[in-house]
């Protein structure tokens, strides 16, 4: 039987992942947009550029504290729900088969969407790529009972956690090994780091002309999605994107527990995660951000990113259930159903606003400022979400996508 559109649409939309969905995609940018304005160096070494004064600093130190990996770990959650959701809705309807056949077809579309993102539209840190390369893999686990998916996210964190222990053990043996010879130690750390010359050659590029600036990030892109994809990446989004079927399994995700259950939920999430970042950023303030403090803060990173995107999944819910601004709840409704359109729209307007084809403000703005262009380009995103869907049904990219995966041109414009 082939799958039609009728089919394959739920009847309703679960309106509280949409705000969920909403606030990821807005809060994503918060980190982004600085991968986009400076040097790829400085995202895990604020003094290489951005932070000049006291209002960059606050700034970073906030982006870091809350925000960094957590919006990441929050929409990996929700990928990880619509695999259920999305598959669910086509077996009842029709069967397994029609399915498996329709998931893999718009996988297979969203992993071409990310190669676009990362190749043409220059974004060096895109998510789709990864989210459709562990998306094929979680299919066959769909069906599993949220403890075992839970399980499996666990094993994966405490893997991952251990091998960072690993690669900081071997790291500082090699420092102990160079004993008294303080050259040799910054020597090897000058190797494995970014040197000042390759950060300049760097900034120069980025503020030349867009092939400049596809010769620069093509590299980097190349490694995210082969080397540290496979070491890294998919491992990374892949654990929380089961503590997201299993969350939807057992109703959290949708809201469907108790009050107490998420201020309970929100507190211990926020208050272990916030306590593990503070101490994690203080330790590298105190070791000048050195890459040994780096590697010896991944042993406590991901329990840290665990726990907060935990706790904001919890005030999330609450901030959904209480019963205020239902016009900025639709409103952020309206961005979730656009995310993918507004993920890559993000894209699209900070390349033009930091390369240098467009406005040539790469490095050239601090922590604080670029704050202000986030917020701005929010606004926009807020305001065009709800008037594109009060004429149109789906997003630009989400219609393209829709029509690719079925094979035909579907109707955009509200009947």
């Amino acid at each position: 039987m082939k799958t039609t559109e009728k089919n394959i649409l739920p009847r309703e939309r679960l309106v509280s992942l949409d705000i969920i969905r909403g606030i990821a995609v807005l809060g994503i940018l918060m980190v982004n947009i600085a991968g986009f304005a400076l040097p790829f160096a400085a995202l895990s070494n604020p003094t290489i550029a951005g932070v000049d004064s006291c209002a960059d600093y606050y700034a970073w130190y906030f982006t870091d504290l809350l925000i960094t990996n957590n919006m990441r770990g929050l929409f990996s959650m929700l990928f990880g729900a619509s695999i259920i959701l999305l598959t669910q809705k086509i077996e009842q309807q029709q069967n397994a088969q029609a399915a498996r056949s329709y998931f893999f077809r718009r996988n297979s579309f969203l992993l071409l969407f990310g190669l676009i993102h990362s190749y043409i539209l220059l974004m060096a840190g895109d998510v789709l790529f990864p989210y459709a390369v562990a998306g094929f893999g979680l299919y066959f686990l769909r069906n599993l009972k949220a403890p075992a998916l839970i399980t499996i996210a666990i094993m994966i964190i405490v893997l991952q956690t251990a091998l960072s222990h690993l690669g900081y053990h071997e790291l500082a043996t090699i420092r102990d090994a160079a004993g008294a010879k303080a050259e040799q130690w910054q020597a090897i750390i000058a190797e494995l780091g970014t040197s000042q010359a390759e950060i300049s050659e760097e900034i120069n590029a980025m503020k030349g002309g867009y092939l400049n600036n596809l010769i620069t990030i093509a590299p980097f892109v190349l490694f995210l999605q082969t080397y540290y994809l496979l070491t890294e990446f998919v491992w990374d989004v892949g654990s929380m994107m089961l503590l997201g079927m299993a969350f939807y399994k057992t109703g959290i995700i949708q809201g469907a527990k108790s009050r107490m259950f998420y201020v309970l939920l929100a507190i211990t999430g926020l208050t272990v995660g916030i306590m593990i970042n503070f101490t994690n950023l203080l330790y590298l303030e105190s070791q000048n951000f050195d890459l040994l403090s780096e590697q010896k803060t991944q042993n406590t990173l991901r329990l840290g990113r665990v726990a907060l995107t935990l706790g904001i999944l919890g005030l999330l819910n609450l901030f959904i259930a209480a019963p205020a601004a239902h016009w900025f709840k639709d409103g952020l409704a309206a961005v979730g159903r656009m995310a993918l359109s507004n993920y890559l729209m993000q894209t699209v307007i900070c390349i033009f606003i930091f390369y240098g084809f467009g406005f040539n403000l790469y490095n050239e703005l601090g922590r604080a400022s670029l704050l202000l262009v986030m917020v701005m380009i929010w606004t926009f995103q807020f305001f065009f979400s709800i008037i594109w869907l009060q004429y149109f049904q789906y997003g630009p990219v989400e219609w393209l996508w829709r029509s690719l995966t079925l094979r035909k041109k579907i109707p955009l414009k509200i009947r």
